[in-house]
């Protein structure tokens, strides 16, 4: 299995939607989306146990659009710092990559920047040796699962680890491994000014992407920033998924979010 295995093999990307219940599956479908996002939660799977809840297994199953996607990895769990607990995050990431299994859900998006936060005083040298022995035993459980984590570098103040495309490369590297690979994110890229022109050598590695308003008092992006963003994607040779995860305001409507975030993405790969 390599980096490309989940990836769409349309000629355009797929743009789907994150959503809080698995009641608005419906919704999605209605509004145009080619998929759903999910959180571990809506399966019935949390850091203090859980197991997934046959209601949510038949929701799925019988949803009118695939659900293909999650994010929310961890909660409260730590995987740096000198007190993490290596055996309660093993025991979790078991029960929820079993469950990922079992609904046919293939990817995990792994941003969760408080799991990996550098607390004072402590080596930054060994806080990425920690994520990289989290993300070496997501691929050990991951791989005979069928489930890839797709690496997600979050903003600088929601995180001090791992916050630009080019890091998350970096990692992605040192884990070398095919089930461990690289998100983009739209909010995460404005909130931290990155420039769209990092993800050129992202292509390889990117399974994923999000794209969601950044807000937080700054000025509303515009459907010319969404297409750029879309189009280098395009352009670094990625035709994956792209799940919405907020609102969009310059848009009037999730379904004209949908129809015109897909007409970007079409945009995009015929211009390539």
């Amino acid at each position: 299995m390599d980096n490309k295995t989940t990836q769409t093999q349309a000629a355009t990307m797929e743009i789907g939607l994150l959503i809080g219940s698995l009641d608005q599956l419906e919704d999605v479908a209605a509004w145009g989306y080619d998929y759903a996002e999910i959180s571990p939660g809506l399966l019935g799977i949390d850091e203090a146990g859980g197991t997934i809840e046959q209601k949510a297994l038949e929701q799925i199953q019988g949803s009118p659009v695939p659900v293909t996607a999650m994010c929310g990895f961890l909660g409260r769990s730590k995987v740096v710092g000198p007190e993490i607990n290596n055996t309660q995050v093993h025991d979790y990431v078991i029960r929820l990559f079993d469950a990922m299994q079992q609904a046919g859900v293939p990817v995990i998006g792994y941003g969760s920047g408080g799991s990996r936060f550098v607390p004072d005083g402590f080596s930054r040298d060994r806080a990425l040796e920690q994520v990289n022995e989290f993300l070496q035993m997501c691929a050990d459980l991951g791989e005979p699962r069928g489930v890839q984590v797709a690496l997600e570098p979050y903003n600088y103040d929601d995180a001090n680890l791992i916050n630009t495309v080019p890091e998350g490369v970096e990692m992605v590297q040192k884990v070398n491994r095919p089930a461990i690979q690289l998100m983009a994110d739209f909010f995460h890229m404005r909130l931290n000014g990155e420039s769209f022109d990092t993800l050129a050598a992202a292509g390889p590695y990117l399974i994923h992407a999000h794209i969601a308003e950044p807000g937080r008092g700054r000025p509303q992006t515009t459907p010319a920033e969404h297409a750029a963003y879309l189009r280098t994607l395009c352009e670094a040779g990625y035709y994956g998924r792209v799940t919405q995860t907020g609102e969009l305001p310059a848009y009037g409507s999730p379904a004209e979010a949908s129809a015109t975030l897909k007409r970007f993405a079409r945009e995009g790969g015929e211009n390539k």
